[in-house]
């Protein structure tokens, strides 16, 4: 009888892989068959019907081999001799993980009601005593009178108005350096005299002169004024206008993304009405004319921000009421740190039937602060808030086959340690 010696590289390939895995100690009766089978065989018996035979009954082996070997020798892994189990743990998932910084929230804020209106009055400006002007061959004199308007702008319909007992000439009214009137005055009693608001200044001179006499050298031209008053409408700008305040802290200011104020503008009409304005710190977000009643929203600009704010309401005709007063922020994406693992269809078999529990941990820096923090497991939350160091929580109901995932959302600073997932058996 005799043997042929094969080489490696003449077995077919899952023959060999299936003979190393029974060469194992704990199968050396299967080597000692296949031996016996040998000897038995004759000699004609050919080198393919000896690897056939052997390939059949290494194969009729495994067949009756329990699950968890036969899984491990087609799988190439090899068998524990003292245990022949499976691990205990299984590690999905270990991260460093370090700070985690979050946004803070910005609250949205409500402003009182205000009311903003034109207050407009008649008001004497100045008025002076009796003054008398004259020209003549011998006699010539002419006289000035001043006043003062605090807001030229704000003044409007402004008149100078006198009686004139005794008036012989042509009187010139200058405002300014500018003529205003240069009549021959018909009776006492002199219609008020109409000054452009163009000429007002904060502060004005009038001159008043007469005429010459010609060649009349023994006559003389003369106005004696009386009641000289300078009257106007002036409107009171403090109450056209309101301001609010608001205060952000500089974290509040740093992650404000967008600002958006809305407010209801209530009024008579909007023919009645002049441009209302609106202004963050001195920028103007809102320059209009609003439908009355109606919901208005302005965009604010994120710049102005600060951490001490104003905001100023202002009109330059009629009444309005300024009530609902709201400022909703938009915060910047919060941070969030993401983990991925995969549990395979193996593991998650286990865990389906009650062989592994899957548990997460997260360990904190110290025993003291409280850590506050929402997770997001696979769509499905859970809130952390706690003084303890380590955070643990069943997955079991949480784990899904395939790709998982933990995200974080810090609602404070959280100093982590380690994130970690484990499947221990039970």
């Amino acid at each position: 009888m005799s043997f042929t010696i094969l080489e490696k590289d003449t077995i077919c390939p899952i023959s060999y892989i299936l003979f190393k895995k029974i060469s194992h100690p704990a199968h050396s009766g299967m080597i000692l068959a296949g031996a016996k089978m040998q000897k038995r065989a004759q000699g004609g018996i050919n080198a393919a019907i000896l690897v056939a035979l052997l390939t059949v009954f290494i194969i009729a082996y495994i067949l009756f081999l329990p699950e968890d070997e036969r899984e491990a020798i087609l799988e190439g892994d090899s068998i524990s001799s003292s245990s022949g189990v499976k691990p205990k743990t299984i590690t999905l998932l270990q991260e460093s993980v370090g700070r985690l910084d979050p946004i803070e929230n910005v609250r949205d804020k409500e402003l009182p009601n205000i009311n903003i209106f034109e207050t407009t009055n008649a008001k004497v400006l100045d008025s002076f005593a009796p003054v008398t002007v004259r020209n003549g061959w011998f006699e010539k004199k002419s006289r000035e009178l001043s006043f003062n308007v605090k807001d030229p702008e704000n003044a409007n319909n402004v008149l100078l108005t006198f009686t004139a007992p005794i008036r012989k000439g042509i009187l010139s009214i200058s405002l300014n350096g500018a003529l205003i009137y240069e009549f021959r005055v018909p009776g006492i009693n002199v219609d008020p005299i109409r000054i452009r608001k163009g000429l007002l200044q904060e502060q004005n001179t009038l001159a008043f002169s007469v005429s010459s006499v010609g060649g009349k050298f023994w006559t003389v031209n003369e106005y004696s004024l009386e009641n000289i008053k300078v009257v106007g409408d002036i409107s009171d700008v403090s109450r056209q206008e309101s301001q609010n305040v608001f205060s952000l802290s500089d974290k509040e200011v740093a992650n404000i993304e967008k600002a958006e104020m809305r407010f209801s503008p209530f009024c008579i009409s909007e023919a009645k009405v002049g441009v209302l304005e609106v202004a963050l710190n001195d920028q103007i977000a809102y320059s209009a004319i609003p439908q009355c009643g109606e919901r208005t929203k302005v965009d604010l600009p994120i710049g102005a921000l600060e951490a001490q704010n104003s905001v100023l309401f202002k009109t330059t005709k009629g009444s309005y009421s300024i009530e609902q007063i709201k400022l909703a922020f938009t915060e910047k994406d919060t941070p969030e740190t993401v983990f991925f693992f995969e549990v395979n269809e193996t593991t998650f078999d286990d865990i389906r039937n009650g062989t592994f529990d899957v548990s997460l941990n997260i360990e904190f820096v110290d025993e003291e602060e409280t850590k506050r923090a929402d997770l997001d497991i696979n769509d499905r939350f859970i809130r952390i808030d706690q003084t303890k160091k380590l955070f643990e929580r069943n997955l079991n109901s949480l784990i899904e086959e395939g790709n998982n995932f933990i995200k974080i959302i810090p609602r404070e600073i959280l100093d982590v340690v380690e994130v970690k997932v484990e499947a221990k058996k039970r």
